[in-house]
């Protein structure tokens, strides 16, 4: 009986935790909206970042904004 709590148990901790990464998840852009969107905030970062004289403290304002836009603002920690 114990043995069917701990992978009761650990179903359902996995059920819960996968969701809150799944949907912003990068790697995974292809498949989904919301994936696809941080992808972007991300691509256009990096596109920006190359610039003669980018204002990096702007950059990452606007790096954030568009993640939490996108409903992913734990992307926002890429950058540290």
């Amino acid at each position: 009986m114990n043995k069917f709590a701990f992978v009761a148990a650990a179903a359902l901790f996995a059920g819960m935790m996968t969701p809150a990464f799944a949907d912003c998840d990068t790697r995974k852009a292809d498949e989904d909206k919301q994936a696809n969107a941080a992808s972007k905030c991300y691509d256009e970062y990096l596109s920006r970042k190359q610039n003669y004289g980018a204002n990096k403290d702007e950059l990452r304002a606007n790096f954030q904004a568009c993640n939490e836009k996108a409903g992913c603002p734990q992307n926002s920690d890429l950058l540290k």
